[in-house]
């Protein structure tokens, strides 16, 4: 008896392929990307929870300050006001939980290599 390979539409190599499985792989790792995105926004999520979602998908932390410019962006990726956000940042102020820090300055921080001397 003859036997096929399997065979999708959506991945037109065979099944033991490993460019199927990198394809179901990136599929699989879009959907879960998808889900997040969907779920940062959800009613099913308090502020807090919906905050966190975003922080992790952007892999950057809730800033500090209640007039930085992400606030806005947060507010509108979750569907929170921004009432939400800020009360969220007093809440992590008073608990100690880190937001983010302002950045430092680079180029005060920034220490000058060591003079080579290329003469013997």
């Amino acid at each position: 008896m003859d036997s096929k390979p399997d065979f999708s539409p959506l991945f037109p190599f065979a099944a033991g392929d490993p460019r199927a499985a990198a394809l179901r792989a990136e599929e699989e790792r879009a959907n879960a990307r998808r889900l997040e995105l969907e779920s940062q926004s959800s009613n099913v999520h308090d502020a807090r929870e919906r905050i966190q979602i975003w922080e992790r998908l952007h892999a950057l932390r809730l800033p500090a300050s209640a007039v930085h410019p992400l606030v806005a962006v947060i507010a509108e990726h979750t569907h929170l006001e921004i009432r939400d956000i800020t009360g969220e940042q007093k809440r992590r102020r008073l608990l100690g939980t880190p937001t983010a820090s302002p950045p430092a300055n680079p180029v005060a921080s920034v220490t000058p290599p060591p003079a080579v001397n290329s003469v013997p």
